[in-house]
């Protein structure tokens, strides 16, 4: 089993598994389970993941579009569930074929594991056999404290990441970012493009997101930005990591002008920056209105200069979303 990790050797550890797309306020109040168990035993909290998605191996008749990239999903994880380490197991049949009990071999023989805490209707392992009966048992068996948690539920609907994918897909994002406790996320290098967006009045950056990367429906949002500043500038300046704009965002093809290439096209306001190669990472706050086509140039810069105001608006009220 081939892994990448941050940590050291023999470090004690507290663990949680799984694919965790999206690090929703289920995987949060899980993850913060984990830190109180791991602050009694004197050890570090730690997220267990997959690259890729577990289900790109075992269902690969199906599509599938993840909420998170890996490296956002590591970077939510610590900023949101405070995890302090990471082990990204490279998920492949082999993997998928293995007993629970060799799973977790696997992962006892290389760290010093204290404790698991998953959620109540967690399993893993071939066949889905390893739940949580066997990991108590495991657990006792190997001096490892084993939690169960109870899941998370919002509104009576139990917090998913099933059910935020549906709703970012709709385009409903203010809606996801409730149950995900956080603003929708996108990041990627902006490329060039065909300078239109600066022929209207507003220049646009466009981001290339990763193949699987699960988009907003087409339409124009309200945004926060952040360009990504290189580890180089990060390490000899003690600042913050990025700078924080704000903007619209345009996901579609643009059918004013008969495209049919989707594009992501960020708009920031205030500035005129050059941005290429850089990487953004894009928070979408608010659905303005979906893609249309408009009869003409004037009318679409019309309906742009009206999706900036409203944006602003939105945006100077959710200072904290």
């Amino acid at each position: 089993m081939e892994y990448t990790t941050t940590l050291d050797a023999r470090e004690p550890i507290a663990i949680t598994i799984g694919n965790f797309d999206g690090i929703h306020k289920g995987h949060q109040g899980l993850m913060h389970e984990l830190v109180q168990t791991a602050r009694s035993l004197q050890s570090k909290p730690v997220l267990v993941t997959f690259s890729p998605h577990t289900l790109m191996v075992v269902r690969p008749d199906i599509y599938v579009r993840y909420l998170t990239t890996l490296e956002e999903k590591l970077t939510l994880a610590q900023h949101y569930g405070a995890m302090e380490g990471s082990i990204v197991i490279y998920f492949t049949p082999a993997v998928a074929a293995m007993s629970a009990t060799e799973f977790m071999d696997i992962l006892r023989t290389h760290f010093n594991l204290k404790a698991l805490v998953v959620g109540e209707n967690f399993s893993l392992g071939h066949n889905r056999k390893g739940d949580i009966v066997f990991l108590e048992q495991y657990g006792k068996e190997h001096q490892i404290v084993v939690r169960a948690i109870p899941l998370e539920e919002a509104e009576q609907t139990r917090i998913s990441s099933t059910r935020i994918r549906t709703l970012v897909n709709e385009g409903s994002v203010a809606e996801a970012n409730e149950l995900l406790g956080h603003p929708m996320l996108l990041t990627g290098v902006v490329i060039q493009g065909d300078k239109r967006g600066r022929q209207l009045g507003f220049p646009t950056a466009n981001i290339k997101p990763e193949t699987h990367k699960l988009l907003p429906a087409d339409g124009v949002y309200a945004v926060r930005v952040r360009i990504q500043k290189s580890r180089e500038a990060v390490d000899s300046d003690a600042h913050e990591e990025s700078y924080v704009y704000t903007g619209v965002t345009n996901i579609g093809v643009r059918p004013t002008f008969n495209e049919t290439e989707r594009l992501v096209e960020v708009h920031l306001f205030d500035v005129d920056l050059d941005l290429y190669g850089k990487e953004l990472s894009v928070d979408f706050i608010a659905h303005l209105r979906g893609e249309q086509r408009f009869p003409g140039i004037d009318a679409l810069k019309q309906q742009i200069a009206t999706d900036v105001q409203q944006a602003r608006q939105i945006l100077a009220t959710n200072i904290g979303a």
